[in-house]
């Protein structure tokens, strides 16, 4: 009995950097520099893509029973946000409430060329040989 019920208990993994409230705490705005956050919440998950001045901490819980897909519990990202002196100028933390979805485009990009087909992908090359390989050499 102990058995079945250690194997429904759902698998957790924590994903990224998942910050508990009393590190954050530790981040002081118009004091902490940017060594100083490094050392104490790790380096930052990501960096803002336009601004260098931002650095996001992301991190996330998700629980996965038996065969079933991961279900995300918990989510949380911290952004800080530094002045151009390195110091943290704010922080802004964002959650799940804060996300939005987006539609993925699944159209394909085409390319130049020509298309080869299955079979000419197979027998394309039958008889053709590779540049300096077999054949007889040059006479002099």
């Amino acid at each position: 009995m102990l058995v079945l019920a250690a194997a429904c208990s759902p698998r957790t993994a924590i994903r990224g950097n998942l910050l508990t409230p009393s590190q954050a705490e530790k981040i002081k705005v118009g004091q902490t520099d940017r060594n100083s956050v490094a050392r104490l919440l790790g380096p930052p998950s990501a960096r803002s893509t336009f601004d260098q001045q931002v650095w996001y901490y992301i991190g996330s819980r998700e629980e996965k029973w038996a065969f079933m897909n991961p279900n995300v519990e918990e989510q949380r990202v911290l952004a800080v946000y530094f002045d151009e002196r390195g110091i943290v100028e704010r922080m802004q933390r964002y959650s799940e409430a804060d996300t939005r979805e987006i539609d993925i485009v699944s159209r394909e990009t085409p390319t130049s060329g020509r298309s080869v087909g299955f079979f000419e992908q197979i027998f394309g090359n039958l008889g053709a040989r590779a540049p300096g390989s077999g054949g007889s050499a040059p006479q002099q």
